[in-house]
């Protein structure tokens, strides 16, 4: 079933597009555990074209969900993710490299990932592919959501 946005949202900030992926992080919960409840927003032209959260350890993480949702064109993309995209092949293939493969330009996050095997490889990864990264987002919000994960990262 395609959760894909076909109306949209319009908006206009980084904020409010952060404020909407923080919510859709909140339906990750609690079957994502142990991984942390990460929320993603595909926008396109000032409008969300589709959602994503974590799935169940082993499948989806955030931002494929988002991308697997969405079947518009690739040009022109920004992915806002409350926590930072992963760099790694681990249960699932890393994040940072599906967004970079889709085309993404711009990658907006809340916040660095504390789980050393990432821990800002993510954005370096991103960044190193030409991709726009902007770090800190509502990042207060988000870290405040995020605390049970944060402490044990």
């Amino acid at each position: 079933m395609s959760r894909a946005f076909t109306s949209g949202y319009k908006l206009s900030s980084h904020e409010s597009f952060m404020a909407l992926a923080l919510s859709e992080s909140k339906k990750a919960l609690p079957g994502c555990l142990p991984n942390p409840p990460v929320g993603c927003m595909l926008v396109r032209g000032g409008v969300v074209v589709s959602v994503g959260h974590t799935r169940a350890p082993g499948k989806y993480h955030a931002e494929a969900d988002a991308l697997a949702n969405y079947s518009g064109p690739l040009s022109e993309l920004t992915a806002y993710v409350t926590l930072e995209p992963c760099s790694f092949h681990g249960r699932t293939p890393s994040c940072a490299d599906a967004l970079i493969a889709h085309g993404v330009e711009r990658v907006v996050v809340a916040l660095v990932d504390p789980d050393l095997r990432n821990n800002g490889l993510g954005l370096e990864k991103l960044r190193n592919a030409g991709i726009e990264v902007v770090e800190g987002i509502c990042a207060a919000d988000v870290r405040e959501f995020l605390e049970p994960y944060l402490g044990s990262g």
